[in-house]
């Protein structure tokens, strides 16, 4: 009886055990709400960043590009359809100042028998050939003449530097080329040392020309009405050997492989600093 009577007494406790049990399983458990949990950073997936992607450089623009390119050097302004007629600023001309072009008339010729000979070739056949030479030059004087030295073409015109004397004759065809009769020359003493800068950087040609340097550079930056009459050189200097024939009205002379001839008429006394010729013949 006594164990009967426990057994029915333990089976309630037994039930209210399970059942209080069962009632903690099924209420959700509050209390590790802000628990620190570490999570597995390999098994995890993070949580991505949001990237910001880059344009791409820009392309300069024309406008850009021109306000980074360098500024083009100063460039020496030089007229193209000015007649020459009285020089301007003659810094380093020696004697009388250039007096003013003239037409070289055409007088009475002097007759060919008059003279005791003829100038040679390349001389001979221009004298004889064209009134307005044998005008102007009269009778020939003397042998033609070897003369070394230094010859460089221009846009409008020639320099020759001279050897035995170190004179530079300038030969302007500015005039010539516009329909002229006759054009001007002059000589100027080569007064360039080697110790003086051979040219002025801050002069910049057109394109396929060139600034003249050492003497003749000196004499063609020193006077305005030289640049005018020549333009920017056009070749680089050349040594030659220059033939002259002297006549009784001036001289001739001639270019590389004795063209072209010069005929020249000096409007002054000796050492002669200016005249005119009648173009490249």
């Amino acid at each position: 009886m006594i164990c009967q009577s426990s057994r029915h007494l333990l089976y309630p406790s037994l039930l209210l055990v399970l059942a209080t049990v069962f009632s903690a399983c099924a209420e959700p458990d509050t209390t590790g709400a802000n628990e620190f949990v570490v999570a597995d950073v390999f098994a995890t997936p993070g949580k991505s960043l949001a990237t910001a992607e880059l344009s791409p450089t820009p392309q300069l623009t024309t406008a850009s590009e021109n306000l980074l390119s360098n500024t083009p050097a100063p460039t020496l302004p030089l007229p193209t359809v000015v007649v020459l007629e009285q020089p301007t600023l003659p810094i380093l001309i020696t004697g009388p100042t250039p007096t003013t072009a003239v037409a070289i008339s055409q007088p009475t010729t002097t007759p060919m028998a008059a003279c005791a000979s003829t100038p040679p070739l390349p001389f001979g056949a221009i004298w004889q050939n064209i009134p307005q030479v044998q005008a102007a030059m009269r009778c020939p004087t003397g042998e033609p003449q070897d003369i070394p030295g230094v010859w460089q073409m221009f846009e409008r015109g020639v320099m020759f530097w001279r050897e035995n004397d170190h004179s530079i004759f300038i030969i302007s065809e500015l005039a010539i080329r516009q329909g002229q009769a006759t054009d001007k020359w002059w000589r100027i003493e080569d007064t360039w040392q080697a110790d003086e800068p051979e040219d002025d950087p801050s002069l910049q040609p057109p394109n396929g020309m060139r600034q003249p340097i050492r003497g003749f550079g000196k004499v063609w930056r020193g006077n305005g009405f030289i640049r005018e009459a020549v333009g920017w050189a056009a070749a680089d200097e050349i040594q030659i050997n220059s033939q002259w024939q002297t006549f009784e009205g001036g001289w001739m002379m001639t270019g590389p492989n004795n063209t072209p001839v010069y005929v020249m008429v000096p409007l002054d006394e000796m050492p002669y600093t200016n005249g005119t010729h009648l173009g490249p013949q």
